[in-house]
């Protein structure tokens, strides 16, 4: 029992000691996992045929957005070496990734029919669209007819890709987060970090 213990615990200052010493590439890392469900996200829509509903896109954008925060605390932290940019990225990203997580959770609620979704995700059957219907859609100006954000359009073991955005991005919040608080050790932000 003892052996547990002093194991968990070297596992823990070991991944602490990681993540304080390689906080810039906690950021690098989010980039890449952002990027890659963003990729993932594309592909299955132009080649997968899987149309995004509103809730979808709004989960993109989500991802952009940590892109954006965490590749600037990158670049500040290689080229200005400044630990405070690197310990405000990785804590405005864990705030992203949070609110990415919610966002995600919510949409899976939707599918899974726990609550309502947003009146923008209300599915509408009608007649098959005809030539001057798709002419009509395509023109500028014409609104978009999204698919519904009730309905899971893939699934892998049970989940649905908002499950999966979901995870991901709760594992992200935590090591950002966790990043942000090792690096910052304790100390006030605003005293040579």
């Amino acid at each position: 029992m003892a052996y547990n213990l002093i194991a968990k615990m070297t596992m823990r200052s070991s991944i602490a000691a990681v993540l304080s010493r390689y906080g810039d590439h906690v950021l690098l890392f989010a980039v890449l996992a952002s990027a890659a469900a963003l990729i993932g996200a594309h592909v299955s829509e132009r080649f997968g045929g899987l149309a995004p509903c509103p809730l979808c896109l709004d989960q993109r954008e989500v991802h952009w957005t940590a892109i954006i925060v965490a590749a600037g605390g990158w670049l500040a932290s290689r080229v200005v070496k400044s630990s405070l940019a690197q310990v405000a990225s990785l804590s405005v990203g864990a705030m992203i990734y949070a609110a990415g997580a919610a966002l995600a959770g919510y949409h899976a609620g939707v599918e899974y029919g726990f609550w309502p979704g947003p009146p923008q995700c209300a599915s509408t059957a009608g007649p098959l669209p005809t030539g001057a219907d798709i002419a009509a859609a395509l023109s500028p100006g014409a609104s978009q007819a999204y698919p519904s954000c009730e309905d899971a359009m893939w699934r892998f073991a049970g989940v649905s890709m908002a499950g999966y955005n979901a995870l991901l991005s709760a594992g992200l919040f935590a090591l950002l987060a966790w990043g942000a608080a090792l690096k910052r050790g304790g100390r006030p932000v605003g005293r040579n970090i």
